[in-house]
């Protein structure tokens, strides 16, 4: 067995958790199960995912960050399914920072339930297999002779009950086990079935606390204002006017990081109240260095992109077959574009730090905890097992909080002040200093053969690459391809794809569905405009692709992903069978569909919407339908929650999302220009869920690639088909 030395801090760390209770089973790498004595016996905790108490309550101590996806209901679900409690008596809290393993904690790529499932399920049949050894021994009969129900072990020779909480200071003593059996997926109590969110009821009632509603002692406030042009520098500030505000207490400054999170340069208002700091800043009169990279424009970067798109790509992506021998014979181009984007959450950005010597702590919503950490520990210097994290839930993320340049900013003002300091953006520092979405430019060519068969396919996809910001402009590979690489899933024999970066003077970072919600607007709108050309029926040119083409991976190696191309026609075939595609429309109604594999969630998806056309270019969205297989579904209330909220974000991003850039300067400034779906524009959906044994996929970004797509094959059915994103840019509008 490998050794593992744990330090003494870390080992008080782990084990206060219980509060003089009995922690068994903490598992490190290379580390049995330890067994550590207790003071006194309040409740039952075997590893760091649960606890039992003496009422028989369960706390499931959440890894993944809850920012409005429902992993404190959806995981907690899987836990009290093996555990065999009923599911009002569990409740969700966010796992401590430091009590799980490296990486554990990080939150993204819809693969919370995907990488969490068998572990939490592990979890909860090794508290139920020691809870029942503990009863099995109370009653002195076998372990086989007892069954769990309800929060209970059962005795099913004479039907004697023992609830949970009466075990806990038995099991407590007992050895950790190395291997449980877990249930058959036919006899799930709880998964599948919909629960509602744990703490919806306080979410509705104001009472859930997030990290703007954190309150520290002594805390004080501070609001920052940056250079307007990314890796520009401060040149002198006259901060004379906002020191006469009352409640300010200092104006400090703090200088520009480089990668990976591009801190701007900036000036601060420390202040006993927020207000005052806000009022403060308006009054500093600052002159900046811009730098020389000051007069870039998305305007000049699209000609760029346009320049460059029939030019062969930088980085060769995939190849299959012979594209050249296709060309310039029954082909058809395209170019399609979409604008960078910002997350615009609902809660501002917010963090709490404080620096005490050599000790950092820091309070908030971090996606990515771990790389915090690191990051601020090379930065400033502060040794990792000197940073204490306190988590906290987001209202909203979207990618937002992946990054984490607003702490460096926090913690860069708090080394400048003896207490600790709130750091809030203000609605327009969110939409004009945050990491965006990478704007994007495609070329796609398509070759067909005499008797009309797609035999060739070209793909040239040219963006601002978010490898770029967080690795430096040297990075060799930065191609944002998922969903246009070796995982298109078209039965197409010859297949070239390629990716040509173009840097630009803003940060870029990922934001929901990323790549694959890039890629899937053209791909889907391309195979579209071939349907048209060809004269065929969008649904059936795609099943031929489809339907015939077995499972294949998507690389060689261990990492390699294995795409599904019958689940993607499953989807496909569902949405058009309940939207009605073969049925006889209204006048002026058209339907648009398309579909898409989220592959490294393991999901697949498809919107088929219909249109009611009112004007030239002028519509009305009067149904859209969705279907999704992610596998096994976890909560369908959590899913249908998440489908509904990725049509909404997906249906801004299609008709009005778009930042764009003069002078290196974002010019939105809030959500009256940087506008987001309104309640009234929100279309009727109905979902459906594939039923699937399979196991279960993730869900958070699934529901938004083929919104884009599905809404531009309709307005093409009606006779217009848009190429950009936003469509309000090309001219159309909707009731």
């Amino acid at each position: 067995m490998n050794k593992v030395n744990i330090d003494r801090r870390h080992f008080i760390k782990i084990t206060s958790l219980a509060s003089g209770g009995l922690v068994i089973g903490f598992m490190l790498p290379g580390m049995q199960a330890l067994a550590i004595p207790a003071f006194d016996c309040e409740f039952f905790q075997p590893g760091a995912y649960l606890r039992i108490d003496k009422k028989g309550k369960v706390t499931v101590f959440v890894a993944k960050q809850e920012s409005g996806q429902g992993v404190d209901t959806a995981l907690p679900m899987i836990v009290a399914e093996e555990l065999d409690v009923d599911f009002k008596d569990v409740k969700a809290e966010i796992a401590p920072y430091g009590t799980l393993k490296q990486g554990e904690h990080d939150t993204g790529g819809s693969q919370s339930v995907l990488n969490m499932y068998s572990q939490l399920r592990n979890a909860g049949a090794i508290a139920k297999a020691m809870l029942i050894a503990a009863a099995a021994a109370t009653w002195n009969i076998k372990e086989s002779s007892c069954a769990a129900d309800h929060g209970e072990v059962v005795n099913t020779i004479s039907m004697k009950r023992i609830k949970y909480g009466d075990l806990v200071c038995q099991a407590a003593l007992l050895p950790v086990p190395k291997k449980v059996t877990l249930k058959n997926p036919k006899d799930f109590n709880l998964i599948g079935k919909s629960e509602q969110r744990t703490n919806l009821k306080d979410i509705l009632t104001g009472k859930t606390k997030y990290g703007l509603d954190i309150k520290v002692d002594g805390m004080l406030y501070a609001v920052a204002e940056r250079c307007p042009v990314l890796d520009g520098t401060l040149v002198s500030v006259d901060d004379s006017a906002a020191k006469k505000i009352p409640g300010v207490i200092k104006v400090i400054s703090y200088k520009a990081t480089g990668a990976p999170m591009h801190v701007r340069a900036g000036v601060a208002v420390i202040a006993s109240n927020i207000w005052a700091a806000i009022k403060a800043r308006k009054l500093l009169n600052i002159t900046w260095d811009e730098g020389k990279k000051n007069k870039e424009s998305t305007e000049e970067l699209f000609k760029t992109f346009a320049a460059k798109a029939g030019a062969k790509p930088q980085i060769d992506v995939f190849n299959k077959g012979d594209v050249s021998t296709y060309t310039g014979k029954n082909e058809i181009t395209a170019t399609y574009a979409a604008p960078f984007l910002a997350h615009a959450t609902m809660e501002p950005v917010n963090f709490i730090a404080s620096v005490k010597g050599d000790t950092c702590e820091l309070w908030g919503g971090l996606q990515l905890p771990d790389w915090t950490v690191n990051t601020i520990s090379k930065e400033f210097g502060f040794k990792k097992e000197n940073i204490k994290v306190n988590l906290a839930l987001m209202g909203g993320a979207f990618g937002r909080r992946l990054h984490f340049d607003f702490a460096m900013e926090a913690v860069k003002i708090a080394q400048q002040t003896d207490k600790p300091v709130q750091l809030v953006w203000e609605r327009t520092d969110d939409i004009r200093f945050q990491p965006y979405r990478p704007a994007n430019y495609h070329f796609l060519n398509a070759g067909f053969d005499a008797n009309e068969n797609l035999v060739a396919w070209q793909h040239h996809v040219l963006g601002t690459p978010v490898a770029y910001m967080t690795d430096g402009p040297g990075a060799k590979e930065a191609p944002e391809m998922d969903g246009a690489d070796q995982g298109f899933c078209y039965d197409v024999p010859n297949v070239h794809t390629g990716y040509t970066p173009v840097d630009f003077n803003i940060n870029r970072g990922w934001l929901r569905a990323v790549d694959i919600c890039v890629n899937t607007f053209p791909v889907e709108s391309f195979i579209d405009e071939i349907a048209q050309k060809l004269k065929k029926d969008p649904l059936q040119f795609r099943l031929s692709m489809l339907e015939n083409r077995p499972d294949f991976k998507t690389g060689d190696g261990p990492g390699a992903l294995v795409q599904s191309p019958a689940r993607v026609a499953g989807v496909l075939k569902m949405v058009a069978d309940k939207i009605g595609w073969n049925d006889k429309r209204k006048p002026n109604h058209y339907i648009g569909l398309a579909t898409h594999s989220f592959i490294f969630a393991k999901s697949y998806a498809a919107h088929a919407i219909e249109i009611e056309l009112l004007a030239p270019k002028k519509f009305r969205i009067t149904r859209v339908v969705a279907a999704i297989d992610c596998g096994l579904v976890i909560n369908p209330d959590g899913l249908l929650n998440q489908m509904e909220g990725g049509l909404a974000f997906a249906l801004t991003q299609a008709l009005k999302g778009e930042i764009t850039v003069s002078n290196s300067r974002v010019i939105q400034d809030g959500f009256f220009s940087y506008e987001l779906l309104r309640y009234d524009e929100m279309p009727p959906v109905d979902v459906y869920m594939i039923d699937s044994k399979e196991e279960p996929g993730g869900v958070g970004e699934v529901g938004l690639p083929t919104v884009a797509p599905a809404l531009c094959n309709a307005l093409a059915a009606a006779g217009y088909r848009p190429r950009t994103l936003p469509i309000r840019n090309e001219g159309f509008s909707w009731v």
